[in-house]
């Protein structure tokens, strides 16, 4: 399978268009790196940031079982 048909395959199943997934996965991805950056600061200093991780996981797993139920509908 060549790569346009993959790119055009992926965007179609989630029902996005190029600049809707980019916005999508790099607001995301942003998050992940935030959250990250708490989580380092958290291991060398456990007083701070103390549940950022959980958050980001749980904030995650909101917005991508929210945006699977939308496309199985």
């Amino acid at each position: 399978m060549n790569l346009r048909k993959r790119w055009n395959e992926h965007l179609n199943k989630n029902n996005m268009t190029y600049w809707q997934h980019l916005k999508f996965a790099v607001f995301h991805g942003l998050c992940c790196i935030k959250a990250g950056i708490y989580l380092c600061i958290h291991g060398f200093l456990p007083c701070f940031r103390r549940k950022a991780g959980e958050r980001l996981v749980h904030r995650l797993e909101k917005v991508f079982t929210e945006k699977e139920n939308e496309l199985n509908k």
